[in-house]
């Protein structure tokens, strides 16, 4: 990551999706026996990984990442997937940790969210105001090394990070492999204001044989 972000210092380091679109290595950590042993406990036997990102907060002054949920932005029917957040540099309050709302997927419902352009957001979308004021997040304080998983419909954000101390965290998002990755949705999805594209999204099969008959796989 420090070598990537010295010989690119112009990509953004408060969160850089592109990892395996500018270098196919990242996918070796994906492939992970410790943590696909963990999503085959939550998503079943057959395994997809379609997404990717650096999450690396510099010391005093990073953006925030509002309360949201991933579900409200994924084109995948049915909607089931699962991040594991990897920890680099030790997660506490002080440096931006990650904030989760413990039980808030266990309805499957994705809450209202409405647009906030703050420049000092990595994302534009956030969980309404009203919806926000009801929920209690707690931080979700780790070592390096460590990692933990949040479902799609669970409700997470990060504050800035103010402390003199780097926050880096490296991100994978798997689907069990008999989901449809639908990238006419996506599609229909991106021409809302604001949206990311994710049409073009490479998928990769790295557990089990079995996929969606319409899930177009990238060879590995």
């Amino acid at each position: 990551m420090e070598a990537l972000f010295e010989s690119q210092p112009e990509l953004e380091t408060d969160y850089f999706p592109a990892l395996i679109e500018l270098d196919r290595g990242w996918l070796e950590f994906a492939k992970l026996p410790q943590i696909l042993d963990v999503v085959e406990k939550l998503i079943g036997p057959d395994i997809i990984v379609w997404s990717w990102a650096l999450f690396c907060k510099r010391p005093n002054g990073s953006k925030a990442t509002p309360s949201h949920q991933d579900a409200q932005y994924w084109p995948i029917r049915p909607l089931e997937t699962v991040t594991v957040w990897i920890v680099i540099d030790a997660a506490n309050r002080e440096n931006g940790c990650l904030r989760v709302v413990p039980g808030s997927h266990r309805s499957r419902q994705i809450f209202p969210h409405s647009l906030n352009h703050r420049d000092q957001l990595v994302l534009n979308q956030e969980l309404a105001p009203s919806v926000r004021e009801q929920m209690s997040p707690k931080d979700l304080i780790l070592e390096r090394g460590m990692f933990s998983f949040h479902d799609a419909y669970m409700v997470h954000g990060a504050e800035p990070n103010n402390s003199g101390k780097r926050c880096a965290a490296l991100t994978f998002r798997y689907m069990p492999a008999s989901s449809h990755f639908d990238r006419v949705l996506a599609k229909q999805m991106s021409d809302e204001p604001d949206v990311n594209d994710v049409t073009d999204r490479q998928l990769f099969l790295v557990r089990g044989s079995k996929y969606h008959s319409n899930n177009q796989l990238t060879e590995h």
